[in-house]
C-alpha cells in the first residue's frame, strides 16, 4: 500500500475529539466521565511524590511490581494476573492486532466508541448485538450472534448506557462463548459487583479497568488488564512492548491506590449526586434521564440534541453528544461532578430545553 492508498483508506475512521476547545474562563467540562470529586491539588501533591521517589534517567525497575501487587490485593487475584498497560485504550488495541483481517470481533452495544472504531483501523468484522430499549441484554441472542468470531466485548456497566448487568448474564456470556471475553469494567467501582475474581476460574475471560475515572489520573493514561496467570503472561511477555508505563506513572498510580479512604468517600459522593441528578434531571419538563451505575447519567430530550448540546456550550458548559442510543433519539451524557456544578448545569438546561 503506498501512502495516497493509505491515506484515502483512512478516511472512513472517525478522528477522537471529544473536548471541545472553549476560551472562557469558567468552563463546565461533564463529558468525559472525569473524577471531579478528588481535587486538582490533591493529585498534583501525589504526582509531585511520584516525582521525588522515582528516577527518569532509568527505566522502570520494582515500579510495576509494585503496582501490580496493591493492585492484585484490591482485586483478590494474583499479581500475576495483572498486566499493567498506558490507559485502556492499550489493552483493547493489543487484543485487536492479534486478529487478522476475516476475523470477527462481536461488541454488545451501543458500547464505548473505541471498540468499533478499532475493528475498522483493522479490517476486521465487527457484529453488533443490540442491547433491547429497556437496557438489557440478550444473553443468548448475544451467545448466537458471536458464534465464529474471536472476540466478545461487552462493558459493564455500559457506555453509554450506564446500567449494570445482572452478573449471571456475564458468566453466562463467559461460559457460553468459546473466544476470548473482554469484560470494560472502567466505571465498576461506581457499580455493585465486578467479576475480577472470576478470571482464576475461566481460561478466556479479561477484564479491563482504568485509573482514569474513579482515580482521577485520566491525564496520567494507566490502566490494567486482569486475566488468568498463563494468558497474562503469554500477552505481557511475547505481544506487548517493554516498558509500557513511565516509571513516574507508575508511582502514581501507587500512591493513589494507598489513599482507600479518600477514594472510597469520592465513590460515595458520586453515587449520592447521582442518583440525585437523575431525579432533578427528571423533573424537568421534555427531559428522561435512566438510573446509572456509573458516574455518568444518559437522558434524553425533546427538543433536538444537537441544540440542546450547543446552547450549553455556549454557556461554557461541555457534555458528551450521543444521539441516538437505541430507540432515543436525543441523547447527551453528563459526568456526575460536585453538586455545585450539577446545580449550574441544571438551571442551563431548564433554559436550553424549553
Amino acid at each position: 500500500m503506498n501512502i495516497k492508498q493509505f491515506i484515502e483508506s483512512s478516511k472512513g475512521i472517525k478522528p477522537y475529539r471529544p473536548t471541545p476547545l472553549l476560551e472562557a474562563a469558567d468552563i463546565l467540562k461533564l463529558n468525559s466521565n472525569e473524577n471531579l470529586f478528588l481535587s486538582r491539588e490533591f493529585i498534583q501533591g501525589l504526582v509531585a511524590e511520584a516525582v521525588l521517589d522515582t528516577d527518569p534517567r532509568l527505566y522502570p525497575l520494582g515500579e510495576e511490581q509494585e503496582l501490580k501487587q496493591l493492585i492484585a490485593d484490591l482485586n483478590n487475584v494474583e499479581p500475576e494476573q495483572v498486566l499493567v498497560s498506558a490507559g485502556g485504550d492499550q489493552v483493547i488495541e493489543l487484543l485487536f492486532s492479534l486478529l487478522s483481517r476475516g476475523d470477527a470481533v462481536t461488541a454488545v452495544t451501543p458500547t464505548f466508541s473505541m471498540y468499533p472504531r478499532a475493528a475498522l483501523q483493522r479490517g476486521i468484522e465487527l457484529r453488533q448485538v443490540s442491547l433491547r430499549d429497556d437496557f438489557t441484554l440478550d444473553v443468548q441472542g448475544t451467545i448466537e450472534i458471536a458464534e465464529g468470531s474471536s472476540l466478545l466485548v461487552v462493558c459493564n456497566p455500559n457506555n453509554p448506557t450506564g446500567n449494570q448487568f445482572p452478573k449471571q448474564d456475564i458468566l453466562e456470556l463467559v461460559e457460553g462463548f468459546k473466544g476470548l471475553v473482554l469484560v470494560d469494567e472502567a466505571y465498576t467501582e461506581f457499580s455493585d459487583y465486578s467479576i475480577a475474581e472470576k478470571t482464576k476460574d475461566y481460561e478466556n475471560l479479561l477484564v479491563l479497568r482504568t485509573f482514569s475515572k474513579v482515580y482521577g489520573l485520566a491525564g496520567l493514561r494507566l490502566g490494567y488488564c486482569i486475566t488468568n496467570t498463563e494468558l497474562a503472561l503469554t500477552l505481557r511477555d511475547r505481544y506487548m512492548m517493554p516498558y509500557p508505563v513511565s516509571n513516574l506513572v507508575l508511582k502514581t498510580g501507587c500512591k493513589v491506590l494507598e489513599q482507600n479512604q479518600l477514594i472510597v468517600e469520592s465513590v460515595d459522593e458520586t453515587k449520592k449526586q447521582r442518583d440525585w441528578l437523575v431525579t432533578e434531571l427528571n423533573n424537568l419538563a421534555g427531559v428522561q434521564a435512566y438510573p446509572s451505575d456509573a458516574n455518568f447519567v444518559l437522558f434524553n430530550t425533546e427538543k433536538p440534541y444537537n441544540e440542546v448540546y450547543d446552547n450549553l456550550l455556549s454557556r461554557g458548559i461541555i457534555l458528551s453528544k450521543q444521539g441516538k442510543v437505541l430507540d432515543k433519539e436525543n441523547c447527551l451524557r453528563v459526568t456526575i461532578a460536585p453538586k455545585p456544578m450539577l446545580e449550574r448545569l441544571l438551571e442551563a438546561l431548564k433554559e436550553a430545553t424549553k
